[in-house]
C-alpha cells in the first residue's frame, strides 16, 4: 500500500529532481540522526546513569529511529514542496497560454 501511494506521489515529477530531493533529505537525516544518537547516549549516561553497553545501545537506538523518521519527514515534506512548484509552473504557463 505504500508502494503505491508513493508512486502516485512521484507520478508527474522529474526524476532527477526526485533523485536530488531524496539526496538532500538523506543528508540531512543522517546528520539529524548522528545528533540525536549522541543526545540519547549524553542523557542516557548522565541523567539516567546507563552504564557503558546501555549507553552505547540507547544512542544507536535512539539515532537510527530518529535518523529514519526525520529522513521520512523531510522527504515528504520536499516532496510536497516539489510538487506545489510544478502546479505554481503548470499555472503560470497556463495562464502565460491564455494570455493574447
Amino acid at each position: 500500500m505504500d508502494s503505491r501511494r508513493a508512486q502516485q506521489a512521484l507520478a508527474g515529477l522529474p526524476p532527477d529532481a526526485v533523485g536530488q530531493v531524496t539526496l538532500e533529505a538523506r543528508k540531512e537525516g543522517i546528520f539529524a540522526g548522528l545528533t540525536s544518537g549522541l543526545a540519547a547516549a549524553i542523557i542516557g549516561a548522565r541523567l539516567m546513569g546507563f552504564n557503558r553497553n546501555k549507553t552505547l545501545l540507547s544512542g544507536v537506538l535512539g539515532g537510527a529511529l530518529a535518523g529514519y523518521y526525520f529522513t521520512q519527514a523531510f522527504t515528504s515534506t520536499a516532496l510536497a514542496q516539489l510538487h506545489a512548484e510544478e502546479a505554481r509552473l503548470a499555472t503560470k504557463k497556463g495562464q502565460a497560454g491564455n494570455s493574447p
